[in-house]
């Protein structure tokens, strides 16, 4: 095998393994993960290492070429019924059927076909040998029929998806998945015009050495394309979730801060496995905190707050995230000190409500300004004013 056919092998079988654990918990990606061990499996049987074994101990010349051929279907079908389930849910019940349909055809057609096409001995390129011939070309045709008919649809799906995802990373995966797709079904057209065109001794566009060359490059990098367009979500989703780590750990002094003044907002519910989902969570405690101690803090040391932040920074943003650190420590302290809330105080917004409800990424900026803000030495010093001025 050629080195980026090992390599290409090897990323088939990586995407299978780390796709198994997903497989097992969603009916949704035990389909994908099918599809590539499928293509992995398919591919492996290229392989001499395993292909003349095989071969040699069944005594039936090329079954490894039927058993590949048949594993592509079969990882095809499962791949496209995916593409279908993701973008086009409402019509995986009856593409299904359609799938499950062409597949056992095709896989009939091919097994007939295997049969009576004579087959004197074992040949290392299965469909150069039997280019120009009726019944072997017959066999590869409907192979490559069944590639270039689920590889269509897959383009099709993929590229319609992608101009509606909103995510990058998804963006970016699901056009070079649709690249390396749309590549599928030109390997499949090059090679089944090639066939047709020797079977009707008509002379090819390139020669025999360059055609094999360009079917080669075709199917790898389209192999190359569809791995890695699969995997660039994941590693958005892996970024995402490791910025949400972060995030979590940096808000969480003012968190503890917070919530120990008012521990009532802490949740009795688990604590959830996803760091978005406790990153939300979290946010929210922090929320609710604030809204109780806005009213431990009377409007003039309120006014106070604000006056001492247009002093430090100029910039709204920050100037708004000060002050408001300042006077939830003055808040903190007072709760602390069994200071009963004001009747008369102006509970202060603590987001705005059209960023809160459509934009995470703002309200999750605003709380980290609001953070560092919270430990600044200007908040400890407000604070530490404030205490001496009730001692």
């Amino acid at each position: 095998m050629h080195p980026i056919q090992n390599i290409v092998l090897a990323a088939l079988w990586a995407v299978a393994a780390w796709r198994l654990p997903s497989a097992v918990r969603g009916a949704k990606q035990r389909s994908v993960w099918i599809a590539f061990a499928s293509l992995a499996a398919a591919n492996t049987l290229t392989h001499p290492a395993v292909e003349c074994p095989l071969n040699e101990v069944t005594g039936i010349n090329n079954l490894a070429t039927l058993a590949r051929n048949l594993l592509g279907i079969l990882g095809f079908s499962a791949f496209v019924q995916f593409v279908v389930s993701v973008a086009r849910p409402r019509a995986i019940r009856s593409s299904r059927r359609l799938l499950t349909v062409c597949g056992f055809a095709g896989a009939f057609a091919l097994v007939f076909l295997f049969a009576v096409a004579p087959r004197p001995r074992n040949v290392d390129d299965f469909f150069e040998a039997y280019t120009g011939r009726p019944l072997g070309t017959a066999y590869c045709c409907v192979f490559l029929g069944y590639v270039g008919f689920s590889t269509v649809i897959a383009t099709c799906l993929f590229t319609g998806y992608s101009r509606h995802a909103g995510d990058p990373w998804l963006r970016a995966g699901l056009r070079l998945l649709g690249t390396g797709t749309a590549l599928g079904a030109l390997y499949a057209l090059f090679c089944a015009a090639r066939m047709l065109t020797r079977l009707a001794h008509q002379p090819f566009v390139p020669d025999d050495h360059t055609a094999v060359i360009v079917a080669h490059i075709l199917q790898d990098t389209a192999m190359a394309l569809i791995v890695i367009g699969n995997s660039i979500p994941a590693c958005g989703v892996l970024r995402r979730t490791l910025g949400d780590r972060r995030t979590l750990r940096r808000l969480r002094p003012l968190w503890s801060a917070l919530t120990e003044a008012v521990p009532d907002v802490v949740l009795e519910a688990p604590i959830p496995r996803w760091p978005r989902v406790r990153l939300l969570r979290q946010i929210i405690e922090i929320h609710d905190a604030i809204l109780i101690l806005a009213c431990y803090i009377p409007p003039q040391l309120r006014e106070q707050a604000h006056g001492r932040a247009a002093q430090v920074l100029q910039d709204e943003d920050g100037r708004t995230a000060l002050a408001q650190a300042l006077w939830l420590r003055a808040a903190c302290e007072a709760k602390r000190a069994g200071t009963q809330p004001s009747a008369h105080s102006v509970e202060e917004p603590t987001a705005h409500p059209e960023h809160l409800a459509f934009d995470f990424a703002f309200e999750v900026a605003r709380i980290q300004r609001l953070c560092d803000a919270y430990n600044s030495p200007t908040a400890e010093a407000f604070a530490r004013e404030h205490r001496l001025e009730h001692a």
